[in-house]
C-alpha cells in the first residue's frame, strides 16, 4: 500500500452528500477521493424521501430517474400520510394527490415525471455506489477511516488508514478537504467546529423488517402514524411490499434502549399491525436521538462541511438528506473554479453564506412539524406527555410477574382507548381530529420550502434596491428570476416533464440569457476578458424554446424587457438581473461577473 496519495479533494464519508460531492467534482473533471468507514452500504434504512430539488441534481449528474424508481414505491403510496389507531383502523390522511390542484402545482414547477421519491436511503446508496465506482476521477478507498490531518500553504495533508489494519496508515495530500461523516464528524472536532442547538429532543429506537403487506393494510401509504397506548409510534413504509421500519419512542428515565428487546420490538409491531399472524423477522435495530443543530461554521481555512457534519434535522419533513445534496451541489462547482483559477479563493467564501441559512430555516421547519404533530394528540383530548406517563407506569409495576403486569398495564391503558374510541361516536371529536390532521399538511407538501428558497447573499449580486430579505412560502410556490433564486423549470417542447429551460444550463459554466434585443449584451460579453468569455454561454431566449408558446412562457418567468439579461450560475440559480440594456453594458457585466466570484 502507498505511503502517499495525492488528489484534488478528499472527502471523508460516503454517504449521499459524500457521493453526490465527488460526483459534482467528477463531472467537472476534478479528482476526489473518498475515505469511507464501512465496506457495504448500511442495509438498515434511514431517510427515505427524494424531494424535487435533489431529484434534479441527481438527474444532472447522469443518474437515470428510472434507476431511482426502480426501488422506490408507486407513486400513490408515496403521497399518503395516515394516522390509526392500529394500521387498519384510520382516524384520518394527507393525500397529496387527492386534491387535483395540489398534484398540478408540482406538474407545472418540477421537470421530473415524479416530483418525489419515496426511495430508502440504503436502496438510493446503492445506485449512487455504482457511479462512484463506474467513475474514474474518484478513488473510493471502504473499510478507511480518515483520523487527522495538518493544513498548508499549499493543501490539506490527512492520515488515513485501513479499518483493520491501523498500522498501515498513510498520507492523503489534497487541495481541499470535505467533511461529509455524518451527525458524529471526525472532520467537524478535528477543526474545532461546534453545533448551535439543542442536542436532544427525543430518543428513539428503530426496528427494520422486510415483509409484504399490500395485501393486508387496507390503504398502502409511506408512513403510519400510530396512536395505539400499547404501541404508540410510527410505521415508515420504505416499500410497502418489502421494506419496513418501526419507531418508537424511549422515555427516560423510565426507558431505555436495553428495554427494546426483538422480543418487545415485535410484540409491539404486531399490536400496531392489529394482527398477530405474521411472524416479524427483525432484521436490524438501531436508536437514533432527534436533535435540532446546525454548525456555527461551515468552513474552516480548506475543510468544508456537508450534510449531516453541517446539520442535524427531525426527520419530520425529510429535509435531512436532501438539505446535504443540495449542500454537495452548491459547494463543488465553486471548489472546482477555485481549483482551476478561474475564481478567487473568497468564492468558497459564500458556500456558508448561503447554505447555513437554508439548513437553519429547514431545522426550525422540522422542529415545528414534529411539535405540530402532538395537536393530533391533544385533538383526541389526550396529553401531549401520554406516552411518558404510561412508560413510568410500566417502569413502576416492571417486577411484578409478567401475567399480572400485562393485565395491570391493560387497565391502566382502558381510559386511552375509550377516548381514542370517542373519534367514532362524536362528530365534534372526529371533525377536531380530521382538522389537525389537515394542519400536518406542511409536514409533506413542501415545494415552496424544497424550491423556493433563494440567497440572500453570497454569489449573488442583488438588484439595485433590492435589500430585503425574501418571505418564503412551505406549500406554495412562486417561479421567479430573482438574484439567488433557483432559475424556474420551464417546458420548451409542449411536454410537461421533456425539455426543459434547465438544458439550457450547464453545471461547468454561466448562461447568460439576454430577450429578443440582447445585441448590446453580445458585444459587452466579446469585450470582456478572454478568460470571462469562455466561462460565459450566451442564450437568447426566442431561440431556446422548439414552439413560439415555450419561448413566450420562457419570457414571462425571466421577468426581464427584450432589452434584459439573466445571468446563471452553474448550479441554477440566477446570479444577476438587469431587466432592461444598461448605458453601459460592458461595465454592468464586469460588476456582475466581480460580485458572483468570476475572474
Amino acid at each position: 500500500m502507498p505511503t502517499q496519495r495525492d488528489t484534488d479533494v478528499l472527502i471523508v464519508g460516503g454517504g449521499p452528500a459524500g457521493m453526490v460531492s465527488a460526483l459534482c467534482l467528477a463531472k467537472l473533471g476534478v479528482r476526489s477521493t473518498v475515505v469511507e468507514r464501512y465496506k457495504s452500504v448500511n442495509p438498515h434504512p434511514k431517510a427515505h424521501e427524494l424531494n424535487a430539488r435533489s431529484l434534479e441534481i441527481l438527474t444532472s449528474l447522469g443518474i437515470p430517474m428510472e434507476e431511482l424508481e426502480r426501488e422506490a414505491s408507486p407513486e400513490v403510496d408515496g403521497s399518503r400520510i395516515l394516522f390509526c389507531k392500529t394500521i387498519t383502523e384510520e382516524f384520518g390522511r394527507i393525500d397529496l394527490f387527492e386534491d387535483p390542484a395540489c398534484a398540478a402545482k408540482y406538474d407545472r414547477h418540477v421537470r421530473c415525471r415524479r416530483p418525489y421519491l419515496n426511495l430508502s436511503q440504503t436502496e438510493l446508496e446503492l445506485v449512487m455506489r455504482a457511479r462512484v465506482e463506474q467513475e474514474p476521477l474518484i478513488d473510493l478507498l471502504l473499510e478507511h477511516t480518515w483520523k487527522s490531518f495538518t493544513e498548508t500553504e499549499e493543501g490539506v495533508v490527512s492520515k488515513v488508514q485501513p479499518v483493520d489494519a491501523p498500522e498501515r496508515a498513510f498520507e492523503v495530500s489534497s487541495r481541499f478537504l470535505i467533511g461529509a461523516d455524518g451527525a458524529a464528524s471526525a472532520v467537524r472536532e478535528a477543526v474545532g467546529i461546534a453545533m448551535i442547538g439543542p442536542d436532544r429532543i427525543q430518543d428513539f429506537v428503530n426496528a427494520y423488517f422486510e415483509i409484504g403487506l399490500r395485501d393486508y393494510v387496507p390503504t398502502p401509504a409511506k408512513l403510519y402514524w400510530i396512536l395505539h397506548p400499547a404501541a404508540v409510534g410510527a410505521f415508515i413504509a420504505h416499500h410497502v411490499d418489502r421494506r419496513w421500519t418501526y419507531n418508537v419512542p424511549i422515555a427516560p428515565p423510565y426507558e431505555s434502549r436495553e428495554d427494546f428487546t426483538d422480543e418487545v420490538l415485535r410484540e409491539r409491531i404486531q399490536t400496531a399491525l392489529g394482527t398477530d399472524r405474521y411472524d416479524i423477522d427483525i432484521k436490524s435495530v438501531s436508536t437514533w436521538r432527534m436533535t435540532v443543530q446546525t454548525a456555527e461554521a461551515y468552513r474552516r481555512g480548506r475543510a468544508f462541511l456537508v450534510g449531516d457534519s453541517a446539520h442535524r434535522f427531525p426527520p419530520t419533513g425529510g429535509l435531512g438528506m436532501n438539505t446535504g445534496i443540495g449542500d454537495a451541489h452548491n459547494l463543488c462547482w465553486k471548489l472546482a473554479a477555485v481549483l482551476e483559477g478561474r475564481s478567487p479563493d473568497a468564492l468558497l467564501d459564500s458556500y456558508e453564506v448561503e447554505r447555513k441559512p437554508v439548513a437553519e430555516r429547514n431545522a426550525a421547519e422540522s422542529r415545528e412539524n414534529y411539535d405540530r404533530i402532538f395537536e393530533v394528540i391533544e385533538a383526541f383530548g389526550l396529553p401531549r406527555d401520554g406516552h411518558e406517563r404510561m412508560a413510568k407506569i410500566a417502569h413502576q409495576v416492571r417486577r411484578v410477574p409478567k401475567r399480572l403486569r400485562r393485565w395491570l398495564l391493560s387497565l391502566v391503558r382502558l381510559p386511552v382507548h375509550f377516548i381514542l374510541g370517542r373519534f367514532r361516536r362524536s362528530s365534534r371529536v372526529s371533525d377536531r381530529v380530521r382538522a389537525s390532521i389537515a394542519d400536518q399538511t406542511p409536514h409533506f407538501d413542501r415545494i415552496g420550502l424544497d424550491l423556493g428558497y433563494i440567497y440572500d447573499g453570497g454569489a449573488v449580486f442583488p438588484e439595485a434596491g433590492d435589500t430585503e430579505t425574501h418571505p418564503q412560502q412551505v406549500t406554495e410556490y412562486q417561479p421567479t428570476t430573482r438574484p439567488g433564486a433557483r432559475f424556474p423549470h420551464v417546458p420548451l417542447n409542449g411536454v410537461s416533464h421533456g425539455r426543459s429551460s434547465h438544458d439550457l444550463f450547464s453545471y461547468a459554466r454561466y448562461t447568460l440569457l439576454v430577450g429578443s434585443d440582447g445585441e448590446g449584451w453580445k458585444q459587452a460579453l466579446a469585450s470582456l476578458e478572454p478568460a470571462i468569455r469562455t466561462d460565459v454561454e450566451m442564450v437568447s431566449l426566442d431561440e431556446a424554446g422548439a414552439d413560439q408558446d415555450a419561448v413566450e412562457r420562457l419570457r414571462n418567468v425571466s421577468e426581464i424587457e427584450s432589452t434584459g439579461a439573466i445571468l446563471v450560475r452553474p448550479d441554477g440559480h440566477v446570479a444577476w438581473r438587469q431587466r432592461a440594456l444598461d448605458a453601459d453594458p460592458t461595465e454592468a457585466l464586469a460588476n456582475a461577473f466581480s460580485h458572483v466570484g468570476v475572474a
